[in-house]
């Protein structure tokens, strides 16, 4: 009997997004703390996986934020400083303490965002910086610049000051590209209305974001892989839930897949964050293969999400 209910069942196509996983500023990160092997300033990125596999190697994971007092207590002389970034002057207070730090910085935060702070400022621009103040990446960016406003949402642009000349809008590098024109619209609607505007996510975000949202559209369901505080892969979730709103999936372990979700499915999207490994990726597709009763068929679309080392060009203006 169960063996005519397999053989009823029509095969699963599982398709990966042409671009998902790792980017290369996650990938230099896990090289660098695995190098050095020193304590790590928080999460080196947002996933339990990597995180967890830095800890079994003997890599202590450290407050992001600790106090320079308890470092020295401890005897600390050297730590890793993490994908996201930090603070500008607390990389000083390091130096300062005699504390050396090896910086897994994103390279498009070190050599773009940041820069972007430095020159638009010279130039006289008031920065609005938008993306959540919480995130560390938006607490280490705002600390390059002198005087950064930061807003995610109409009350906070509600309480941006009055009458700032000359202002100019950035943003958070994994935000989503309808989040940040929604907000730069009503800051040019109710504060500055001519402001101007640069997309600052990395090309990474972009094309896994594109990526995503086109595959959303076509298959019956979709995984979305990476862990639950990364920022770019949550907001990867919130794509595909305007195509997907009951067949969309986040999760950050292969366990938490439920053989119902393939009931009825023909077609299963697979995406996954900037911070997710391959390894990742192919033990969710592993899963998918021993939960569903029929043949399962594997293909990645596309070939045109490739990411170049280096790639970082903003769309300037939108």
């Amino acid at each position: 009997m169960q063996e005519n209910a397999t053989q009823a069942l029509p095969p699963l196509e599982v398709i990966v997004a042409r671009s998902a996983g790792t980017c290369f500023g996650v990938e230099a990160a896990i090289e660098l703390a695995e190098t050095h092997r020193k304590p790590i300033l928080g999460p080196i990125v947002h996933n339990p996986q990597i995180v967890n596999d830095l800890a079994q190697k003997g890599i202590p994971i450290l407050e992001r934020y600790q106090e320079l007092d308890n470092l020295i207590h401890d005897g600390v002389k050297e730590v890793v400083i993490t994908a996201h970034g930090y603070p500008k002057e607390l990389k000083e207070a390091l130096v300062e303490k005699g504390i050396q730090f090896h910086d897994a910085t994103c390279p498009v935060l070190l050599k773009w965002v940041y820069r972007k702070i430095r020159t638009f400022e010279d130039q006289g621009f008031h920065i609005i910086l938008i993306g959540n103040p919480n995130h560390a990446e938006i607490i280490a960016s705002r600390s390059y610049g002198g005087n950064i406003h930061v807003v995610y949402s109409k009350e906070e642009v509600d309480r941006l000051p009055a009458g700032l000349e000359k202002t100019i809008a950035i943003c958070q590098t994994t935000i989503t590209k309808e989040k940040f024109e929604k907000i730069v619209k009503y800051i040019r609607d109710t504060k500055y209305p001519n402001m101007r505007a640069v997309d600052t996510r990395c090309k990474p975000v972009k094309n896994q974001q594109e990526a995503v949202e086109d595959l959303a559209q076509w298959v019956d369901a979709i995984l979305i892989v990476g862990g639950f505080n990364s920022s770019n892969t949550t907001n990867l979730a919130n794509l595909a839930k305007k195509y997907l709103p009951e067949k969309t999936y986040h999760i950050d372990s292969p366990d938490l897949l439920q053989a119902e979700w393939l009931q009825g499915i023909r077609h299963l999207g697979i995406g996954a964050g900037t911070s997710t490994p391959k390894s990742q990726i192919d033990d969710v597709q592993q899963r998918v293969a021993e939960l569903y009763q029929g043949e399962v068929h594997f293909r990645k679309e596309g070939n045109d999400g490739e990411i170049l080392d280096g790639d970082f060009t903003p769309d300037d203006e939108f």
